[in-house]
């Protein structure tokens, strides 16, 4: 907008300043001139704005992107660091519901994400802490890999604090 107001106050001054000086040049060839000066002038004040815009043209030509990539390169990261963290939050909170319906008391389920090699999340680890008594008796150690290797498909890690 200032851009706007600037060029309109140059195209008002240069009428101005063309009038007064149309009014005090003198007659015959040299008043002829003057109006063909003062003409060029209004005409390139006139126009300015469009002389600008090739040159942001040439300059928008000229720009790198490569700060446009480095930018999305890292909210790219972001976004899938986030995505990360909601899949293992949805995963863990469905795994302590079969644990929990099962009846087996657990203090946390770890689990670990990870990015395959087609550029997929996926599930990178699974980790069970529990209490000592319920590891120390491998059918419950069993009982817990076999309920969850239904729900994830493999054998999770069962340690105990």
């Amino acid at each position: 907008m200032e851009n706007v107001r600037e060029w309109s106050t140059a195209v008002c001054c240069t009428c101005i300043v063309g009038a007064m000086l149309s009014m005090v040049s003198l007659g015959g060839s040299s008043k002829r001139l003057t109006g063909m000066i003062l003409t060029l002038m209004t005409l390139c004040v006139l126009f300015r704005p469009v002389a600008a815009a090739g040159e942001w043209a040439l300059q928008l030509r000229n720009y790198s992107f490569d700060e446009a990539e480095v930018q999305n390169s890292a909210l790219e990261a972001e976004v899938e660091q986030s995505a990360k963290s909601v899949y293992a939050t949805y995963l863990a909170e469905n795994l302590c519901r079969v644990l929990d319906g099962a009846g087996i008391s657990y203090k946390s389920i770890d689990v670990t994400m990870d990015n395959s090699e087609d550029g997929c999340i996926s599930i990178g680890q699974v980790e069970v802490i529990v209490q000592n008594e319920d590891v120390d008796n491998p059918e419950g150690t069993e009982r817990i890999k076999e309920l969850l290797r239904g729900y994830i498909g493999f054998d999770p890690a069962v340690t105990a604090q």
